[in-house]
């Protein structure tokens, strides 16, 4: 569908939405006011209760359409083929890499269209605002234990147990930081972090990355 043909209600309703997902990342939810959301996308507040009954549930689905793709990006491979015969070793660890690099690209490029969400949780996290559980529980947790399942699934799997939870700490890290933090690396680096050349050379790094950080634990 082009944009020509999107109904004008689900235009305004993603509007107000890309505006809200800015303020909110920016000042919180609690210090983001409903009238600064509707002015911003030209609206009243009354319009925009027409699309959210209200500020919190506008927050959840800035959240929702933010957070969701990335736990189905994931959840696939936290259950895909569990019960499936294993390939040989080497076409077993070559599809493995592909369906990884694959993820760790749409996780990219779905990002790039949100940068803010990623400024939103860490705005969350350093805050420690009344909607982290909320963020954590209903959409971080999740995503973080289907990327644990699909650790578990070989058994030469080379995280330990105890080690799981820091290496997908680690790609928390690294991949909300290149959006999160992305004014520091701007003017550390004096590239646009955002700029998609600059978004294709990070999934070429984060390929590499998951690389190198399987042959140092396989190595150990």
């Amino acid at each position: 569908m082009s944009e020509a043909e999107v109904p004008e209600s689900e235009s305004t309703r993603e509007r107000i939405l890309d505006v809200a997902e800015r303020l909110f990342a920016q000042r919180g939810l609690a210090g983001t006011a409903v009238r600064d959301i509707a002015r911003e996308a030209g609206l009243t507040a009354p319009s925009l209760y027409n699309h959210f009954e209200g500020k919190q549930a506008l927050y959840e689905a800035v959240i929702a359409r933010g957070v969701q793709p990335l736990f189905d990006l994931i959840d696939p491979l936290a259950v895909g083929g569990a019960g499936a015969a294993r390939a040989p070793r080497a076409a077993d660890d070559a599809m493995a890499d592909e369906r990884g690099g694959a993820i760790l690209d749409g996780i990219m490029d779905h990002l790039a269209a949100h940068p803010d969400i990623a400024r939103l949780i860490q705005y969350e996290s350093l805050t420690g605002g009344a909607s982290l559980s909320r963020i954590v529980e209903g959409w971080l947790r999740p995503i973080v234990e289907a990327g644990r399942a699909a650790m578990d699934r070989g058994a030469d799997s080379v995280w330990t147990e105890e080690e799981q939870p820091m290496a997908v700490a680690a790609w928390i890290h690294v991949i909300l930081g290149h959006f999160a933090m992305a004014p520091l690396l701007r003017e550390l680096f004096g590239t646009d972090p955002l700029a998609k050349e600059q978004i294709e050379r990070q999934k070429r790094f984060l390929r590499r990355y998951a690389q190198l950080m399987m042959v140092g634990g396989a190595d150990r």
